[in-house]
């Protein structure tokens, strides 16, 4: 999936196509309560993906280990829309079409282009739509039924930084960069022919060489060693997901388009703890959220009526 625009695809976790063979017919694969699972329904779920290449045959692909974990989190989403009926919760045509809205500010594209996308990944446009409202439902259904209150007491947050301090060294990233501003027109389409290249095996100094409007981009992108801290937020989220050698999806900043590659990390000092307390107390509030949700699902899975069938 090209990652040019990852808060759109932020959305997508229900509905990303897997490609089978065209003689596997539709069937009834699990009833939840009064609801059906399909296979298709399941495919547009789950992409399962064996040494880089999709499965070919359905018996390959139910072998698959994953594939139960996968309808299970396919069975937690129906089983919350199921709850929202209930509970007369709904989110209208009109509400999603306003978070498509500010999905496509926030990555200054127009519908067109956001449809382009979605076409160029090979997501139908529906899909997409009701992907959004999903997520919007859970959210909604999930305040109403969980509380949104969570107390955390400064001890907690003490003893949490005591238990994780080396999680809060004040790492220094070696890195090359690839930077597009922000004030090209057409800043997106260069990102994404830039990072094309990169997918296709061109070494990264050269397409910085090509590309970059950053002034380390003769000497291939590097920039040298930078503090985590200095790192706007967005690269900052990146770097910390791949490893030394890799590089990041296309990030947008308030300049422009970065793309990054992670050459080393170096350790430093622990941040202090005044540094750090307000991002532990999300962390902990996150966590807290995390688990009161799937005690949440086990508790409406527990009162259902589940069979799988595969």
């Amino acid at each position: 999936m090209n990652i040019l625009f990852p808060l759109i695809f932020f959305a997508l976790s229900l509905f990303v196509p897997l490609h089978v063979s065209s003689e596997v017919v539709d069937r009834i694969i699990a009833i939840v309560n009064d609801d059906i699972i399909t296979l298709k329904e399941v495919e547009k779920h789950v992409q399962v993906e064996k040494q880089g290449s999709r499965f070919v045959s359905v018996n390959e692909y139910f072998r698959n280990i994953q594939l139960r974990e996968k309808i299970d989190a396919f069975i937690n989403d129906l089983l919350l829309k199921q709850q929202a009926k209930k509970l007369k919760i709904d989110i209208s045509d009109k509400e999603v079409e306003a978070v498509i809205e500010s999905i496509q500010k926030r990555n200054l594209i127009t519908n067109t282009e956001l449809i382009e996308q979605l076409k160029k990944n090979n997501i139908d446009y529906k899909d997409f739509f009701e992907g959004v409202r999903m997520n919007q439902l859970r959210g909604r259904v999930l305040t109403r039924v969980i509380s949104s209150e969570i107390l955390i007491t400064e001890n907690q947050i003490k003893e949490y930084y005591n238990a994780h301090k080396d999680e809060f060294r004040d790492e220094e990233y070696h890195v090359q960069q690839i930077f597009i501003s922000g004030k090209h027109k057409d800043a997106p389409q260069i990102a994404l022919t830039a990072y094309d290249l990169l997918r296709q095996g061109e070494p990264f100094e050269a397409v910085a060489k090509e590309f970059s409007d950053d002034p380390s981009a003769s000497a291939g992108g590097d920039i040298g060693f930078v503090k985590r801290g200095d790192l706007f937020p967005e690269l900052q989220q990146v770097l910390s997901a791949i490893t030394p050698g890799m590089y990041t999806q296309v990030v947008r900043t308030g300049y422009g388009f970065h793309i990054l590659k992670l050459l080393e990390i170096k350790k430093g000092e622990s941040a202090s703890y005044e540094m750090v307390k307000n991002n532990i107390q999300e962390r902990i509030a996150f966590e807290e959220s995390e688990k009161r949700y799937k005690e949440y699902i086990e508790k409406i899975r527990k009162s259902s009526y589940i069979e799988v069938k595969i």
